[in-house]
């Protein structure tokens, strides 16, 4: 009979030993957790903050090009002007929301439409400094363009897949302005 209390003893540890062990898994695995928790916090709201600040730039454009429909002046080659510096304040902002953020949809293509529209926009402007008066259909064009996506672009930055759909059909809106010179 006293080989039983040593068999008892001897699970006792075995399980003891089993318990411990897993223990340390679970705190290991908790930390793990916590801290990629943490980590996904950080750059979903750094993402957060640079999105954000992209939109408020695509804002700006647009309440600038509101002002320059409404009026028609002698100052429209500085409305147009104004137009143009706040095109290129987008597009520096769209570099900065690809170099400083991380899983956030492919903005190559974005920023290259915004390259092109930029240049596009840059010889209206040019010809309006020749004296040539700027076409206002194509200006409408612009106009109704950026509302368009200002309108589609989701109001906050989500990692998810829906935010992401979202921000690429509204970036479609872009792509007529890729051709306002003909």
């Amino acid at each position: 009979m006293q080989k039983i209390p040593h068999v008892e003893l001897m699970m006792k540890k075995k399980y003891s030993k089993i318990i411990i062990v897993v223990v340390v898994l679970l705190i290991i695995a908790s930390t793990f957790i916590l801290i990629e928790s943490l980590y996904t916090k950080k750059e979903v709201e750094v993402n957060s903050n640079y999105y954000t600040g992209f939109v408020a730039r695509v804002q700006k454009l647009d309440d600038t090009l509101s002002q320059t429909s409404e009026i028609e002046t002698n100052n429209e080659v500085e409305q147009m002007f104004d137009v143009y510096t706040s095109i290129i304040l987008v597009n520096d902002q769209l570099t900065l929301l690809k170099e400083n953020t991380k899983t956030f949809p492919e903005l190559n293509v974005l920023i290259n439409d915004f390259l092109i529209f930029r240049g596009e926009y840059g010889y209206l402007v040019r010809d309006q400094l020749k004296g040539n008066r700027a076409d206002s259909e194509v200006r409408m064009k612009v106009v109704k363009q950026v509302k368009l996506f200002l309108n589609n672009l989701p109001k906050e930055y989500e990692n998810s897949k829906e935010f992401a759909d979202k921000f690429n059909a509204a970036t479609e809106h872009i792509k007529p302005l890729l051709h306002l010179n003909f």
